[in-house]
């Protein structure tokens, strides 16, 4: 938490820079779901895409991105199922995509989703903690790649988050 209001505090003072250069993304993907796993056994983690796939990014900023949609996945999941991880290309573009089988976001919620201190307010996620940050730097730190997220949501069925980036 202390982590995440000190970057944006660093994003709004123009003080994140993004720091491109090429890594093994499949890889960073393996050690999130590795981590992801250990703290959530009820939940099933699967990794569909290439093996072998270099991105050209930021590899400290994309982790933390990774992370936070994980764990997002898994907060609000909480009877757990499966959290897949997508790497897809097409044209030197990456598409990276996180789903769930959790409780879904409305068409309504959905707009303002990315805002700064944004929360949905329902009888589902009432219990689940947070200050409605992660998903605002989230978007942010895809937007100073040159990207954007978008969002495929039904309630009752899950989400999926999806984002780009470079090929090296």
């Amino acid at each position: 938490m202390i982590s995440s209001f000190l970057h944006i505090s660093r994003l709004e003072g123009g003080h994140i820079h993004i720091e491109k250069s090429p890594f093994d993304l499949p890889a960073l993907i393996s050690d999130i779901i590795e981590d992801a796993a250990i703290a959530s056994p009820k939940h099933h983690f699967f990794y569909h895409g290439e093996t072998t796939l270099t991105a050209f990014a930021d590899r400290e900023k994309i982790s933390m991105i990774l992370t936070n949609l994980v764990s997002n996945a898994q907060k609000y999941s909480p009877s757990g199922g499966d959290i897949t991880i997508s790497c897809l290309t097409a044209n030197k573009k990456i598409r990276v995509s996180v789903c769930d089988q959790g409780i879904g976001i409305s068409p309504a919620d959905q707009k303002n989703l990315f805002k700064k201190f944004h929360r949905i307010e329902s009888e589902h996620t009432r219990l689940i903690p947070g200050f409605g940050i992660g998903l605002y730097l989230v978007s942010t730190i895809i937007e100073l790649h040159g990207s954007s997220i978008t969002l495929e949501s039904e309630p009752g069925k899950g989400s999926t988050f999806i984002f780009e980036l470079e090929e090296a």
